[in-house]
């Protein structure tokens, strides 16, 4: 690394604020995508002046530069993967405003999901998306990756709430795109274009977020099925409903099998073929009509087990039986090639037993849970790592698996993001005339390519 460079960073932001020794940036150095690459500093800034004078400093030294918020994502997003300078956004953590009457809230990238649940719920206020690492993964990493979660079947995505954003591109520059109004055509759409761009157009500074009102109540419903058929059938009728479900989880067989040997309860069943966990939320009237209405649905297609619950002990073992799922695969091996594939719903059924067949045929474990209304599933592929040929098998069953799913009309990930994991598989979905358009973008916000350089292509 460029000693003059440090040296600049030192002076800009202080000592305190840049890290250069390496038992400093092996913290840094890693995800959740079981991959590891060292950066050569690692720096904290406050605000959008020193992020911008981060990046000129960067691009005048010809050093690559990467955003991390908690470095929780699974697709390797956040490593430096050419070295250069990490910078993290820990310090950048404050809820900067809320506008009641428009409801909307501004953040800094390093605000926590979960503190910003918790500060709007405290004023009766509801930010919906939900993502598994909620409780330590950043909003400016949920941005950059369009994270889901179990909500997203009723209230979408990250995208549908972000409104406006303040971003330094790779030339250093300060921009704003969006506002707080809720229609604006002023132009493209270049906020929504930063969602879910993986952090390779530029680094957030400011994000503007809708919020909702809190829904006055909830229940869940646990449902098993002996047969995958008609769980899927179960599953589509109450999807077709007016007041469709806001979660609507799953758990195939491997994944029932894995929790059962686990998980264990005296106020549920984890058992079957095919499990949902189903919750119906809104006022305590529409609450108890659409938990009735479930029900009843669900009766139709012979459940094996069946326990519906408002009580908040009760719903929190159900919720527990499905956090349950991740820990209970550390049986199958120490190593886990974890595909967020998302297919047209219709296709799921397709998709898993497709996914068997690829099981069997490498003899491989493969247990899959997921988000069964928005078509998004978790293939988690597990290996030991020491086993060279098992590893192997692994990445082919990892191909097999993604090409099918672009088959099927699918999408190579639904909410981990691209990153480095599935670069070269974009390929299977992708022609090169479409490849070079989101290069050309990228060039357009990052000539000289130094922000998050060796990501998505």
């Amino acid at each position: 690394m460029n000693q003059k460079l440090i040296s600049e960073f030192e002076e800009l932001l202080g000592k305190s604020r840049v890290l250069s020794e390496k038992e400093e940036l092996l913290c840094y150095s890693y995800d959740a995508a079981s991959k590891d690459f060292m950066p050569d500093v690692v720096v904290f800034p406050l605000n959008a002046g020193e992020i911008s004078k981060i990046v000129k400093l960067c691009l005048k030294h010809d050093t690559p530069v990467v955003g991390r918020g908690s470095g929780s994502g699974f697709s390797g997003g956040s490593l430096p993967l050419k070295g250069g300078v990490v910078v993290s956004f820990t310090k950048m953590n404050h809820i900067l405003e809320i506008d009641e009457e428009n409801m909307f809230v501004t953040v800094e990238p390093g605000v926590i999901n979960a503190d910003l649940k918790s500060y709007l719920a405290d004023k009766g206020y509801f930010y919906p998306p939900d993502p598994a690492s909620y409780e330590f993964s950043t909003i400016g990493g949920n941005v950059a990756e369009c994270s889901g979660g179990p909500s997203a079947v009723k209230y979408g995505v990250t995208k549908e709430y972000v409104a406006a954003l303040e971003v330094i591109t790779g030339d250093g520059e300060i921009i704003n795109t969006g506002s707080k109004t809720v229609k604006d055509v002023s132009g493209y759409n270049l906020t929504q274009l930063m969602v879910g761009s993986e952090g390779t157009l530029g680094l957030f500074s400011k994000i503007t977020l809708k919020f909702l009102s809190k829904p006055e109540a909830n229940s869940l419903i646990l449902v098993s099925f002996d047969d995958k058929d008609k769980g899927f059938k179960a599953a589509i009728s109450l999807l077709k409903l007016r007041n469709k479900p806001s979660m609507l989880e799953f758990m195939d067989k491997s994944s029932i099998e894995s929790v059962k040997s686990y998980f264990k309860s005296d106020i549920i069943k984890i058992e079957g073929a095919f499990l949902f966990i189903v919750e119906a939320d809104g006022s305590q009237v529409e609450v108890d009509k659409s938990n009735a209405e479930y029900k009843k649905i669900l009766k139709e297609f012979s459940p094996v087990f069946l326990f519906s619950s408002g009580n908040e002990e009760e719903k929190r073992v159900i919720m527990e039986a499905r956090k349950a799922i991740s820990p209970s695969l550390r049986k199958y091996g120490d190593l886990k090639i974890n595909n967020d594939i998302a297919v047209p719903i219709n296709k799921i059924i397709e998709t898993l037993s497709f996914i068997e067949g690829v099981s069997k045929t490498y003899n491989i474990p493969i247990i899959n849970f997921g988000h069964f209304g928005d078509g998004n599933i978790h293939v988690n592929i597990m290996l030991n790592k020491d086993d060279i040929d098992m590893v192997e098998r692994g990445e082919k069953a990892k191909f097999e698996i993604l090409r099918k799913t672009v088959e099927l009309g699918g999408s190579l990930s639904g909410e981990h993001g691209i990153g480095l994991e599935k670069k070269e598989f974009m390929k299977l979905k992708y022609n090169d005339y479409y490849m070079n358009i989101l290069k050309n973008i990228k060039k357009v916000f990052d000539p000289q390519n130094i922000i998050n350089p060796g990501k998505i292509f």
